[in-house]
């Protein structure tokens, strides 16, 4: 396994949690604190972001290979 796909295992574990996390944030019979709600929003955009530039790393490494 290449360090590239281990990454990308990676982020998508993170992804999936993140998506736990915000249908968790959602439920009608949890009550959460905003600050706590906060917390979730963070930490979803962080893994969103950490994810969107991996991705960009990827598109321009195949772009500079396929030169």
């Amino acid at each position: 396994m290449k360090y590239t796909e281990f990454e990308a295992k990676v982020l998508s574990q993170a992804v999936g949690q993140a998506v736990l996390l915000a249908e968790m944030s959602c439920l009608e019979d949890k009550k959460i604190e905003p600050e706590q709600l906060r917390k979730n929003v963070a930490t979803i955009l962080s893994v969103l972001k950490e994810t969107e530039e991996f991705l960009n790393e990827i598109a321009n490494e195949r772009s500079n290979s396929d030169k």
